[in-house]
């Protein structure tokens, strides 16, 4: 059984935030630098839009069946 890293009381449903406390419950499994040594990390050409998403899909069925 795990225990909250701030307050020690146990977390047997492995909660993301202490029931308790409030505050984070575990370290963290992935770092930054994990993240920057993957494919998606080193790409620098990702455009970011805000859209719905029926909008979404109707753009991915496009290309996809384009």
């Amino acid at each position: 059984m795990k225990n909250c890293i701030n307050c020690k009381v146990p977390n047997p449903d492995e909660w993301f935030y202490c029931r308790k406390c409030g505050k984070r419950s575990s370290e963290s499994k992935f770092t930054t630098n994990l993240y920057m040594m993957s494919e998606i990390g080193k790409r620098t050409d990702i455009e970011f839009r805000t859209t719905t998403i029926e909008k979404d899909i109707e753009d991915m069925n496009r290309r996809k069946y384009a």
